[in-house]
């Protein structure tokens, strides 16, 4: 009996060591729902402790789908690009969450490269009845309200670690499928690779050292500034055409958080 614990134990161990890759589709639709916005590629690198997410990133994005292309430098000389209305960054909108540090290193491209640490907030998930196959995964439904917008969720605890694309993690389970009451972002299941031996790797916090960080109470603060400068921006093109109506945009609008 001795022997066949230590054997279960090493198995167990081997498993819960391995990295895995799963690609998403991303789309963004803030101000038109159902998921009618620009599709991103996306991928989350994992393994027991910690996950890396990416989207919106230059080198993830298919020639063949998007087949124009033009390259811009942000107000901070940072630079980026636009496929047929779709902006990305070089480095992409990333998420490095960390279970042992309780800590999200995210940032993200808005006129220029924002960057957050946080402590991990804690979702308050609440599992369904409802399964549905996702590939050939069975996947059971989670639904949260997190940061202003009301999500739906299917994971799978055949893989059950609790992570998922972007911020949304805490299941007993991977998740494959994730989106709000609209559709205005939507996160879609492409494909998993578990174990893998994608040679891609979890990037460390040192990539954010160098840069500015904000705490999410100065990112709240920074949302605020840029809903004022669009509303600025648009009372001045009200006066070379006096008959357009200037509506300040709503939080939820212009960023995935918008609470």
């Amino acid at each position: 009996m001795k022997y066949i614990t230590i054997i279960i134990l090493f198995f167990s161990n081997l498993v819960f060591s391995q990295k895995g890759i799963v690609e998403y589709g991303y789309i963004e639709a803030f101000s038109i729902g159902n998921a009618k916005g620009p599709d991103y590629n996306a991928y989350m690198i994992f393994n027991k402790s910690e996950s890396y997410y990416v989207t919106a990133k230059d080198s993830l994005e298919t020639p063949v789908k998007i087949n124009t292309k033009t390259t811009f430098n942000n107000d901070d000389s940072s630079i980026g690009t636009v496929y047929n209305n779709m902006k990305v960054s070089e480095i992409g909108d990333q998420v490095l969450y960390n279970i042992h540090k309780d800590s999200i290193w995210s940032n993200f491209l808005y006129r220029k490269q924002i960057y957050v640490e946080e402590i991990a907030p804690k979702i308050n998930w609440k599992i369904e009845k409802e399964t549905k196959k996702i590939g050939k995964l069975t996947c059971k439904k989670a639904t949260t309200h997190f940061r202003g917008r009301n999500y739906s969720a299917w994971f799978t605890t055949d893989i059950p670690l609790p992570f998922g694309p972007w911020k949304l993690n805490g299941l007993p389970g991977l998740i494959l499928e994730v989106y709000d009451t609209n559709k205005n972002v939507y996160w879609y299941f492409k494909r998993i690779e578990y174990p893998t031996e994608n040679k891609e790797t979890i990037k460390k916090k040192s990539i954010y050292l160098k840069e500015n960080m904000l705490t999410y109470s100065d990112l709240k603060d920074f949302q605020k500034e840029e809903q004022d400068i669009v509303t600025e921006r648009g009372m001045v093109l009200k006066k070379q055409f006096p008959e357009i109506e200037v509506i300040k945009p709503s939080l939820s609008e212009m960023f995935i958080e918008c609470e």
